[in-house]
């Protein structure tokens, strides 16, 4: 408990602005392997549904590019952290910024638990959840820069850039998915939600 303890406040700190959080975070492998597991979890629950579903081959697409989306990261960014000389840094960096991602998970889970007790005809409104993917998205974009110039001690032009480069990697590989057969159009499963919600 005194290491999840430490891990919640690491996550904590950092998601408000306070470089010390780092500190609350192991930079070991076994570390690192603690932090994807939950989502290499929910990875290994979506291949055992895959021979459940109707559409097999495009399930199947789903499931590599998720899994191989949850690895872009740690190929990336150490790319650039031994190509700066931070590779050192870089096995702390990484465990910090893969626990840090369940806030934003957190904080989106918050503003609509907010707004469905003080505000219940708002969620119904499909302008609420874009005005709430944007929030997030822009809240992810800044805590992951934070975390890579605190993290590899960056300035902030080279946290950017590793940001940049990390989306545009992600994007390159859901350009793949779309390009060839089956042709997984991800967008598609994004905005039906919110077309939905339009319709109704």
């Amino acid at each position: 408990m005194s290491t999840v303890k430490r891990i919640i406040q690491g996550m904590l700190l950092l998601s408000s602005g306070r470089k010390e959080g780092l500190a609350f975070f192991e930079g070991t492998t076994n570390a690192l392997g603690a932090a994807m597991a939950p989502q290499l979890a929910f990875v290994l629950v979506g291949g055992l549904q895959v021979f459940l579903q109707p559409d097999k081959v495009m399930e199947l697409v789903k499931l590599l590019l998720s899994f191989c989306v949850l690895l872009v990261p740690l190929v990336v960014t150490h790319a650039y952290a031994r190509h700066w000389g931070r590779e050192g840094l870089w096995l702390r960096y990484m465990t910090a910024a893969t626990w840090c991602n369940w806030m934003i998970v957190l904080v989106s889970l918050t503003c609509t638990i907010l707004a469905v007790l003080l505000f219940p005809a708002l969620v119904k409104e499909p302008a609420f959840m874009v005005a709430l993917v944007f929030v997030a998205t822009a809240y992810e974009m800044w805590l992951q820069w934070f975390v890579a110039r605190v993290g590899l001690e960056l300035g902030a032009g080279r946290a950017i850039v590793l940001y940049l480069s990390v989306l545009l990697a992600c994007f390159a590989l859901y350009a793949i998915a779309a390009l060839f057969p089956p042709h997984y159009l991800f967008m598609h499963d994004i905005l039906q939600p919110m077309v939905s919600g339009t319709q109704h």
